[in-house]
């Protein structure tokens, strides 16, 4: 089925405002309860989020909720065709032109596999993205992440391989030494053969 880009956005948009509501509240029991204590006493709503917020939402809820949505198949074809556009427009309006920009997406099909590389703009905070792997093989999807790491043991720790489930658990495959994505796309390789 072909959509336009008006189409894509509004598909897209309310996904993306949906999550950043979830962050803000963390149940629509919550967001009623502070609607009525705000008009109650006048008391102002929780603040919106900051730019920490939004990014970790979309790195590790948002993007993974679309990819294992309904809508998934259509999100995944649009950055595996190079339609890149209204999804960076998207972040744009929450996170500015500059952090939109400094996204790259590459597509890659190897053997029966398609892959979507995303790196984003190098992490200020764990746990950030450096990249993440959105991949497709028979029909099923994965979200497989590179996330900034702390060296807490003084081992050279850089980073994490972690991995967020169509069911929204959350898998930490452990440390590693690097962040550049040629290291990632590698190791991603030999795990996807597991």
């Amino acid at each position: 089925m072909n959509y336009s880009r008006s189409d894509r956005r509004n598909i897209l948009l309310p996904l993306l405002l949906l999550f950043i509501t979830m962050i803000s509240f963390s149940t629509p029991f919550i967001v009623l309860a502070a609607q009525t204590q705000a008009t109650q006493t006048q008391a102002p709503l929780p603040k919106a989020p900051d730019q920490k917020e939004l990014i970790y939402a979309l790195q590790h809820e948002i993007i993974p909720g679309i990819l294992f949505s309904d809508k998934g198949t259509l999100f995944f074809n649009d950055l595996f065709s190079g339609n890149t556009g209204p999804f960076l427009q998207i972040i744009e309006e929450p996170l500015g032109y500059t952090y939109a920009s400094g996204i790259k997406i590459s597509p890659e099909h190897i053997d029966d596999t398609d892959l979507v590389l995303i790196s984003f703009p190098v992490p200020a905070d764990e746990p950030q993205v450096f990249h993440v792997f959105l991949v497709r093989k028979s029909g099923t999807f994965r979200y497989l992440a590179l996330e900034k790491g702390n060296d807490v043991g003084n081992i050279g720790t850089k980073s994490f391989f972690c991995e967020w489930s169509a069911d929204h658990n959350h898998k930490n495959y452990g440390s590693r030494k690097y962040e550049e994505a040629t290291a990632f796309r590698k190791e991603l390789l030999d795990f996807l053969k597991k």
